[in-house]
């Protein structure tokens, strides 16, 4: 959003919050097709760069994640699988919580391989740690109500991961 287009927005009557909200439901957005089109276009290193640290960690640490993700760019490449478009079919959800801000990106992906399309309707979870600046990811069919609170304390408990 441009300084122009934000000084319209409070010129008709939006509120700073709205603004706020509005950058960072786009900011997310961004974040979530670079890191996604990245993958499929077998750029390790944004991939890993979009990773959320307990994810890295989890893996061994960067060298190590950036294996697992290379060997997932062998089989996207092997099954000819590529990324279509992606959309977000519905606004991102912004929650607080242990010093952390958090975001669920819903993702419809439209994937073709062989010659045949399907969808994958998904979310991603995004963690903006204190302090920090930039968000981090975390694919959304990994995380659950079971093991957020122990991976990503702070999330408002009782979070109902819903279907998108």
């Amino acid at each position: 959003m441009t300084w122009l287009s934000i000084l319209v927005a409070l010129a008709v009557g939006a509120s700073a919050e709205a603004v706020q909200s509005w950058q960072d439901a786009s900011r997310v957005q961004e974040d979530v097709r670079t890191l996604t089109r990245a993958l499929y276009n077998g750029d390790v290193d944004t991939v890993v760069r979009y990773t959320h640290p307990t994810v890295i960690a989890m893996q061994g640490g960067a060298s190590a994640t950036r294996k697992v993700v290379q060997g997932v760019v062998v089989k996207l490449k092997d099954a000819g699988r590529r990324l279509e478009s992606l959309t977000f079919p519905k606004p991102p959800e912004f929650h607080e919580g242990g010093g952390r801000r958090f975001a669920v990106v819903p993702t419809l992906s439209i994937i073709s391989a062989n010659g045949q399309q399907f969808e994958s309707l998904n979310f991603q979870l995004g963690i903006l740690e204190p302090g920090a600046t930039d968000w981090t990811f975390v694919e959304g069919s990994r995380v659950t109500k079971q093991n957020v609170q122990v991976l990503f304390p702070g999330l408002p408990a009782p979070y109902e991961f819903r279907p998108f």
